[in-house]
């Protein structure tokens, strides 16, 4: 069952449904899967510009860099590329989570704070290796409902390597604020500092003046 309307770019088409265990059983997991099918949709990686690869596998790829950090990422079941530039990556669905809005509404002071530590904290191991993520959007940041609040990372279609940790840091920081209007200053300040805590000695120029058009881009909501 698709979960959206198909993405297309010139010639090439890119969709995610969401399927029963049942349709797969020789998998062996038990819950839902997101399936992501593409065809002909590439990019071309900054190390080697002159081959198309699928964009699933570069997808693929971050997903597994990404768990290395040991930042919590859905689980990749299978991969396949096929014949006409087809692509396959179907990923185990998240469960016990809420899209960062709705884990943060009606959250208790405490719960709320820990939510956006955690957060911080999270982007700060992302960016210390240099992985721009490229739509860290609250619908992308899955939080756990039960306490420690463990933040889930998803959708990395367009994520790359950064040529910097303070280009991976702005970029993601800002797409994060523009996203999330529901962000009070407070819980900026919380993310922030948390952020800030992990690696702010190697970007403490940088990422102040990140920080200033944050707040620009709050003050013009």
């Amino acid at each position: 069952m698709p979960i959206e309307p198909p993405n297309r770019r010139g010639l090439g088409t890119s969709s995610v449904g969401v399927v029963g265990a049942g349709a797969w059983p020789e998998l062996g997991v038990r819950g839902r899967l997101y399936v992501k099918r593409q065809q002909a949709f590439f990019c071309r990686p900054a190390w080697n510009a002159f081959r198309r690869t699928p964009t699933l596998r570069r997808e693929m790829r971050f997903i597994e860099r990404t768990r290395s950090l040991g930042i919590s990422v859905p689980t990749v079941v299978h991969y396949e590329e096929g014949s006409a530039d087809r692509a396959l990556l179907i990923l185990e669905e998240v469960t016990g989570v809420a899209d960062l809005q709705r884990a943060t509404e009606g959250a208790l002071p405490r719960d709320r704070r820990e939510i956006f530590e955690n957060v911080g904290e999270m982007l700060a191991k992302l960016h210390s290796a240099r992985i721009l993520h490229g739509a860290v959007y609250p619908k992308h940041l899955l939080v756990e409902t039960a306490a420690p609040h463990r933040i889930w990372l998803i959708d990395f279609e367009k994520a790359r390597r950064a040529p910097s940790r303070s280009r991976a840091a702005e970029r993601d920081l800002e797409r994060l604020l523009r996203r999330a209007p529901f962000m009070t200053d407070a819980d900026v300040d919380v993310l922030l500092s948390a952020y800030e805590g992990r690696l702010f000695p190697l970007l403490q120029r940088r990422l102040e003046g990140a920080r200033q058009r944050i707040r620009d881009v709050q003050s013009n909501r």
